[in-house]
């Protein structure tokens, strides 16, 4: 079961914005690395976010400012999501290589 009470999972975005590591990332909250990230964008600036750890199992779920750089992806189905990141949990692994992938691009 997934738990959405703790707000420290949310560093996860700062880590994110500031490349400071790579997906998975450590968890701010059990110290894993296994903290995930993955984005995708409704409108020109906005969009939607999921950040979850696989092991400790946190997770966030929001409306955000999605940065100009980030482009979407063409794989994850957004019919299949849901608040709890189930779904992608079970893409982890592409999900990661792709943000890694966006976040490489930037240097």
């Amino acid at each position: 079961m997934w738990k959405d009470d703790n707000d420290n999972i949310e560093k996860l975005w700062n880590i994110f914005l500031a490349r400071a590591d790579e997906f998975p990332s450590v968890c701010p909250i059990c110290q894993g690395k296994s903290a995930h990230i993955y984005l995708h964008r409704y409108r020109e600036s906005k969009g939607t976010v999921w950040m979850w750890c696989s092991k400790c199992r946190n997770s966030s779920h929001g409306t955000i400012s999605i940065p100009e750089w980030w482009v979407d992806d063409t794989f994850v189905e957004l019919n299949k999501t849901a608040s709890h990141p189930d779904y992608l949990e079970t893409m982890k692994d592409k999900i990661d290589s792709y943000v890694n992938s966006i976040l490489i691009s930037l240097y």
